[in-house]
């Protein structure tokens, strides 16, 4: 679909998460969970990722907030494989759920979302 080069990345991601670039142990993990959650927000919002008309046709830039839903998608994923019944323990507070929704996510992928008609 996104016929540039990829928008998200593990170098992307691992600056975002502030994993230090050095530190590769987990970065076959984070390589498929950012193409999980490119290929995620690709299908959800696919007018993010517009051509324009020219001819060759060129990409316009991803919209800033379908990278930031690409790399909390990410993070969402990374979190889950430590937790796969999605409840990870926090030492201070006790058990904590990791939501399978995230607002956040749907609302900076809205405008770019396709209407639904069941």
């Amino acid at each position: 679909m996104w016929p540039g080069s990829p928008w998200l990345t593990t170098d992307s991601y691992k600056a975002w998460a502030r994993i230090d670039p050095a530190d590769t142990s987990d970065d076959v993990a984070i390589a498929d969970a950012v193409a999980a959650a490119s290929e995620a927000v690709e299908l959800r919002a696919p007018r993010a990722f517009m051509v324009d008309d020219s001819d060759p046709p060129v990409p316009l830039p991803v919209p800033g907030m379908a990278v930031q839903a690409g790399l909390l998608i990410t993070n969402r994923l990374m979190s889950r494989r430590n937790s796969p019944d999605g409840v990870v323990g926090v030492p201070d507070m006790g058990a904590a759920v990791i939501l399978s929704y995230d607002a956040d996510v749907s609302q900076m992928l809205g405008p770019w979302t396709e209407m639904v008609v069941a």
